[in-house]
């Protein structure tokens, strides 16, 4: 059995990452069957399949899903050497896979990120509680930003902000102009809950319980943008966190009284990610605008 090489590896982890092979080739310069050939080659030689093939593009199979786990930080290597390398070089080039639970701040520091190193290549993508955490685990991103992020000694961490969980009501709602609300209160009209594995759904969970309190929801959707329209279209009421959207229109956010504590969003990467020169600079980039944040 011929053991494999670093080519076919450097060419696993390109199509696992961006689950494309023409993607992979044009990253690491070469011809689409190249990459092909080379991961036939490994798949061959170990008597395996890594990746399933479809009309749509490739994906990992459990055992390839288990080889990048550890072939994936080879790419991370070849960062940190180049870094060394070229430690006195302007930031020029670059890509950053980041995955965040909510746009608004995400887009802020990415608007500021992009302002200082406008060549850096900025891929961004939006998910809950679930998919986040697990886009990092599986080194699927270099970055999250998150809410109530895991407490894990594999990552590296800086606190941005706090914020509250507020309930979402139609602007003329007949809680719309109260200055807080009770769920008590919320038990006398339709209840908006999200589904799957989202942090504000958990949040809502957690202070219900802690005041002996049932909610039954009218309908349960996985986004809170649709969260968001639902409320704005009268369908009842629902839960965000304050940081979460930016948006007001024919909605009102009213404080909610047992849930006062403030939730904790963050930055995090896995703590080997953060010797990548880009990864580094990202982490200024939010360190300076959260201290710009808090009062002086």
């Amino acid at each position: 059995m011929a053991k494999f090489n670093y080519s076919q590896i450097r060419a696993f982890n390109a199509v696992a990452r961006l689950s494309n092979i023409s993607a992979a080739a044009n990253r690491l310069g070469v011809t689409q069957p190249a990459i092909t050939a080379q991961i036939r080659t490994l798949e061959k030689s170990y008597g395996v399949m890594l990746f399933e093939r479809s009309n749509t593009g490739v994906r990992l199979t459990k055992l390839g899903r288990q080889l990048y786990r550890e072939t994936a930080s080879l790419d991370e290597q070849e960062e940190v050497i180049d870094h060394i390398l070229g430690e006195s070089a302007e930031l020029k080039t670059g890509e950053l896979r980041i995955v965040s639970g909510a746009p608004s701040l995400c887009v802020e520091l990415l608007s500021e990120f992009n302002r200082l190193y406008p060549q850096v290549r900025l891929d961004v993508r939006f998910g809950n509680w679930g998919r986040v955490t697990s886009a990092i685990f599986e080194r699927q991103a270099d970055l999250a930003i998150l809410t109530n992020p895991p407490e894990d000694e594999k990552l590296h961490m800086v606190h941005l902000i706090d914020q509250r969980l507020d309930c979402l009501v139609p602007e003329h709602h007949p809680l719309a102009q109260q200055a807080s609300v009770s769920f008590r209160e919320l038990a006398d009209y339709p209840v908006i809950f999200r589904n799957g594995a989202s942090i504000t759904q958990r949040t809502v969970d957690d202070c219900l319980a802690r005041a002996g309190l049932r909610l039954e929801p009218m309908v349960s959707l996985e986004t809170r943008e649709a969260v968001y329209e639902a409320v704005a279209e009268g369908m009842g009421v629902g839960f965000m966190l304050s940081a979460a959207s930016k948006r007001q229109e024919k909605v009102r956010r009213v404080p909610i009284l047992e849930a006062p504590e403030n939730h904790p969003e963050k930055l995090f990467c896995l703590r080997p990610n953060l010797r990548r020169r880009v990864v580094q600079a990202f982490f200024d980039v939010a360190e300076e605008w959260a201290h710009g944040q808090r009062p002086v």
